[in-house]
């Protein structure tokens, strides 16, 4: 349940809404946001698909038209007086004005600034007049930039709204444009601001407030939406053609005809540079990006809060059904990957049909979560059952023990202790058991793990080795305690009770197979070395067992099978200088064990044809 409302919580607004959860939140659903651009660029560019084009230019001023005056001869520059006026920032606002008049004059349908003229000229009085005459024709056309800045100032927040100077407007001018678009957590310079933005941050200053220079472009004014609008960012390099301002000259008349120019620095040497998803671009150009979405109609919207909890609720009865449908880890984890999956599509959905922004953070932290916790609780629940079924496989006392017992009880069955002595020990696991145990009811899997332990404890039995305790789907045995028949006897009867458990475990596969079920493989360890043998426990208690090195070195040899599947049987050099040379065996080299303090040499006892299960 907490895996559920917490998401929730986070993604809301609201008084329950905790601040640092909440800001990783949105850093999260930023950094999706940045991801989706990405992915969307780079299918568009597998099918070759430009995005939709827009008449839209942007009139750059670049490095190269700060440094005209060094690069042209002066005989040049003379031929072209628009090139004369060039040179480095800032230019005349009668440059500016020739620049904007250049292009209206063939054909441009508009003209927005993204530099901010909103103190007097350091050229004069003059150069503000003649930027004010040289427009005049058009001026219903042109549409000046405004910028609201804040900073911070011995703990206080100042901020400025910074208008157009009321010389260079009329009354015939359109509004200016506010350049000021939103930034994610990371710094992406991502949004338009919406009406939302615009009343809280510019409620101090006297109405009418700019709005988005973005939606200057458009010849009717439109509602602005209440939340702000993410720019679609087409690909790593910009999407609206740049024109130098120094290449004007060479351009033909009828480029211009029925184009929105938008005039600005694009000089990375002026430092006006904004981070995108696909690397830093000029403030001009990501303005250009934003006017762009407008145009095109593709810019994104947030789902809007009411919608939002809609959708959060909805999906989060829609995750919490389908998780608690699953009594297993396994399938859980499995259903909670396919619900992120889910997620994912119905977001793309969103995006490409409805140009609509999910709470995708949140949308995917339910599953994720949620899922986690309960595969969490479901692994230790699962754990529990099998211990439990451990410690009743436990209880079967071996036959071989049962007579030691009854022939000499001493304090062998009742007292704490143990001695020292020397057994083969042999340890045998199913390989896969985990995957099987999913795949199968609990009932199922019990039947067939008895089925699988009456076939292969036999062949302990029968060589007289002791069965000293069932893991899961382990078995631990050894041979030589509590008593021994000698080392080289005992080595022969480990070595032909594993090839008797292979023999018999490839009966029981045909018996599967016949049955429908999957077959089963097992990998055997088997090591000869000193251990203590006795009982371990309360007196209340107590299991016969051994302990030591010589336990783990066969557990790690039964471990290593599973690097060589066609040979299950694996015996280290000392139990092999045991055995007569009858035995066929394969050396496989040495091999560093887990725990061991030099390499082992280990050695593969190869199995009859047909033997194997």
């Amino acid at each position: 349940m907490l895996g559920l409302i917490l998401p929730a919580l986070v993604t809301l607004p609201g008084p329950l809404r905790p601040g640092m959860l909440a800001q990783l939140m949105e850093a999260a659903d930023a950094q999706l946001r940045v991801a989706g651009f990405r992915l969307r660029a780079a299918l568009a560019a597998l099918r070759s698909a430009p995005p939709s084009p827009v008449d839209l230019v942007v009139l750059g001023i670049d490095a190269e038209s700060l440094e005209l005056d060094q690069l042209m001869a002066p005989q040049q520059r003379q031929a072209a007086p628009l090139l004369a006026a060039m040179g480095p920032w800032p230019w005349r606002r009668s440059l500016q004005a020739d620049l904007a008049a250049w292009v209206l004059e063939r054909g441009a349908d508009r003209v927005l600034f993204n530099v901010v003229l909103s103190q007097p000229s350091r050229f004069g009085a003059a150069d503000d007049r003649a930027f004010v005459e040289r427009l005049r024709p058009w001026r219903d056309r042109v549409v000046l930039a405004a910028a609201f800045d804040r900073r911070q100032q011995q703990g206080l927040e100042l901020r400025q709204l910074r208008l157009p100077l009321p010389l260079l407007r009329s009354a015939a001018s359109p509004p200016p444009g506010l350049t000021a678009l939103l930034q994610s957590p990371q710094g992406y310079t991502e949004a338009i601001p919406g009406a939302s933005w615009l009343r809280e941050h510019l409620a101090d200053f006297a109405p009418p407030w700019p709005q988005p220079l973005a939606d200057r472009a458009l010849p009717a004014s439109r509602p602005l939406p209440r939340p702000p609008r993410y720019i679609e960012f087409p690909g790593p390099s910009a999407g609206v053609p740049l024109v130098p301002a120094w290449r004007l000259p060479d351009l033909p008349d009828g480029f211009w005809q029925g184009r929105t120019v938008l005039i600005g620095v694009t000089a990375a040497t002026l430092g006006d540079q904004m981070e995108t998803p696909f690397g830093p671009l000029s403030g001009t150009q990501v303005q250009a990006e934003a006017l762009a979405s407008v145009a095109r109609g593709s810019s994104l919207l947030p789902l809007e809060a009411p919608l939002a909890a809609l959708l959060l609720l909805g999906w989060g009865l829609a995750v919490g059904g389908v998780l608690g449908r699953s009594s297993l880890a396994l399938p859980s984890a499995v259903r909670a990957l396919a619900l992120v999956a889910v997620i994912l599509l119905m977001a793309g959905l969103a995006w490409a049909w409805l140009q609509l922004w999910l709470p995708l953070a949140a949308l995917l932290a339910m599953p994720l979560l949620a899922g986690s916790l309960r595969v969490a609780g479901q692994a230790w629940q699962e754990r529990r059952e099998r211990a439990y079924l451990h410690r009743v496989l436990a209880r079967r006392i071996s036959p071989a023990l049962l007579r030691d017992i009854l022939r000499d009880p001493g304090p062998l069955g009742t007292e704490l202790g143990g001695r020292r002595c020397t057994c083969v020990v042999l340890f045998t696991d199913l390989v896969g058991f985990t995957a099987l145990s999913a795949r199968l009811a609990p009932a199922d899997l019990f039947a067939l793990l008895n089925r699988y332990f009456a076939a292969i404890a036999a062949a302990v039995i029968e060589q007289n080795g002791l069965l000293d305790k069932f893991i899961g789907d382990a078995l631990m045995a050894e041979f030589g305690v509590p008593r021994s028949r000698g080392e080289r006897a005992e080595a022969l009867a480990a070595v032909r009770a594993a090839l008797a458990m292979q023999e018999r475990l490839g009966v029981l596969n045909r018996e599967l197979a016949s049955q429908g079920l999957p077959p089963l493989r097992q990998g055997i360890g088997l090591h000869v070395g000193e251990v203590i043998a006795g009982n371990l426990g309360s007196p209340e208690r107590l299991e016969f067992t051994v302990v030591g090195a010589a336990v783990n070195v066969a557990s790690r040899l039964q471990d290593l099978t599973r690097r060589y599947p066609d040979h299950p049987i694996l015996l280290s050099a000392a139990l092999r200088e045991l055995l007569p040379d009858a035995v066929a065996s394969l050396p496989l080299g040495r091999h560093q064990l887990k725990g061991w303090p030099h390499p082992l040499e280990v050695h593969a006892l190869q199995v009859p044809p047909g033997e194997s299960g």
